[in-house]
């Protein structure tokens, strides 16, 4: 009997009503340390999702409405196999699980799959799913630099490499917003944030620090990408069973991970979302 989405699903996950400002959106987001969130209209039915991705591609608009993404959404009782082909076609990290009523119920990311996929598929070599697009950038590059690339090439974890071309660390959007300075004053006015709500968490803030940027609230230092890279990152081989990734994955939390050719030199990188590809191949 194949596998139900509902066994692997995050029950019960933070959803918010359409329509709605964006700036209730930013504050669950940044609260709850989440990249993104399904949405239901006033009857409580699923309509959309929406990920600070959407935000930052929107960076002007107000309601939530304008920036939301119909995305098709999958049952609890749908296979997992035909839930990860629906992610890997629509190319974004989140689906949302709903019930026969529309109702939001779950919400599913790659991560979901991991622990299946290291028990199913975990021999299969990780060349075969990792991304042979990998746009690598130099520890040197100044940071508002940095961000333009992001802006560009709509990536946001990027392989960090010397003169020399040899992989000494990586960077996420998340990475380097600790350089920022954000007053706590424009935290409240953006978001709404009451004086008496818990402290906003840096780890939350990181995840909406372009939608700031965007808006023109606050400049990037001008400092080198060295600053604020994570060195001596986690990696595998080209040839590793994807057992190894999923292990490093699932213990990190990472989303992705470089990957190196037997000699050690940067080859691609592999994304969680990528592995879901093992699903699309017969077996």
């Amino acid at each position: 009997m194949p596998l139900k989405v509902k066994e692997f699903m995050t029950k019960d996950p933070i959803s918010h009503v359409v329509p709605s400002p964006i700036n209730e959106i930013v504050s669950i987001l940044i609260k709850n340390n989440i990249t993104g969130i399904p949405l239901r209209n006033q009857d409580g039915k699923y309509v959309g999702m929406v990920s600070r991705k959407d935000i930052f591609k929107n960076p002007e608009e107000t309601q939530l409405a304008m920036v939301m993404r119909k995305s098709e959404p999958v049952n609890e009782n749908d296979s997992i196999e035909d839930a990860a082909k629906i992610i890997v076609s629509q190319g974004h990290r989140h689906i949302t699980v709903v019930n026969d009523n529309n109702e939001i119920v779950g919400i599913l990311t790659p991560q979901n799959f991991l622990s299946f996929v290291r028990e199913k598929f975990g021999t299969i070599p990780v060349d075969r799913f990792s991304s042979k697009f990998v746009y690598p950038v130099w520890n040197k590059t100044p940071l508002p630099v940095f961000y333009h690339i992001i802006q560009i090439t709509s990536l946001y974890a990027f392989p960090v490499i010397d003169r020399d071309g040899k992989l000494i660390g990586i960077v996420t959007d998340r990475d380097i917003f600790d350089n920022i300075d954000l007053r706590t004053e424009l935290i409240k006015s953006e978001t709404g944030m009451a004086d008496d709500e818990d402290p906003w968490s840096w780890s939350g803030i990181r995840n909406v620090f372009s939608y700031f940027v965007q808006r023109n609230r606050i400049s990037l230092p001008d400092i080198p990408l060295d600053d604020v890279t994570i060195k001596n990152p986690y990696y595998v081989v080209s040839d590793s069973p994807l057992s190894d990734a999923v292990e490093v994955m699932l213990k990190g939390n990472y989303n992705q991970l470089p990957v190196l050719s037997g000699e050690g030199k940067l080859r691609s990188m592999l994304y969680d979302i990528d592995i879901l590809g093992v699903f699309l191949e017969d077996h």
